[in-house]
């Protein structure tokens, strides 16, 4: 039976708008789009930053550098935190769910992401954990990062449903016996809850 959701937040809770911010790094950068987007999508340096590894500051000049582009560290932040906006639907279903699930957030985020989505996305207060990848120095697929999680809430496999949008972290949740569903909008979430009943 499940009493815990999982939920993701890039791509789930939040929407997240690539191009809102490799456009405007794109235009600074003598390098293709294909290549700045393929460093913004998950690159090296990204990874480092979700990991916890490099600090806000670091990860803004390593970028910079790597892109080919001046920046001041506000300038950049600015630009940065445009890849989230507000996913507008999800909220109802959310609270609707905190009534008889206990909520926890299992994020891939950073120090500057996750900051700027507590201060504009009132979804997140639904929250009662957040287990995010920069504190744990994991990021997902990682099945570690779900292990973690279900030992700090000393919960089994089997009470919690996780839910991301990205086929290889549900795929890592179900290995270690989590349930789990991938998100590809609102009402397809709706549909899928009421189906696991």
């Amino acid at each position: 039976m499940i009493e815990t959701i999982i939920f993701d937040l890039g791509g789930v809770l939040v929407n997240l708008e690539w191009d809102k911010t490799c456009a405007p790094l794109g235009q600074m950068s003598e390098h293709s789009h294909e290549f700045v987007l393929k460093e913004i999508l998950n690159g090296p340096i990204v990874l480092e930053s979700m990991r916890g590894a490099i600090t806000p500051e670091e990860f803004h000049r390593n970028i910079c550098e790597k892109l080919g582009i001046r920046l001041s560290y506000e300038e950049f932040v600015e630009i940065w935190n445009r890849l989230l906006q507000p996913n507008e639907g999800i909220t109802s279903l959310v609270e609707e769910l905190r009534l008889d699930y206990s909520l926890v957030l299992g994020s891939n985020t950073d120090r500057i992401h996750f900051p700027y989505s507590v201060q504009h996305f009132p979804v997140l207060k639904n929250f009662e954990r957040c287990f995010l990848s920069y504190d744990m120095g994991l990021v997902k697929p990682d099945p570690e990062f779900f292990l973690r999680i279900l030992d700090d809430l000393s919960v089994s496999p089997k009470s919690c449903l996780f839910i991301d949008d990205r086929p290889e972290n549900v795929d890592s949740a179900q290995e270690v016996g989590i349930t789990a569903l991938r998100f590809q909008g609102n009402q397809e979430l709706r549909r899928d809850l009421a189906a696991i009943g």
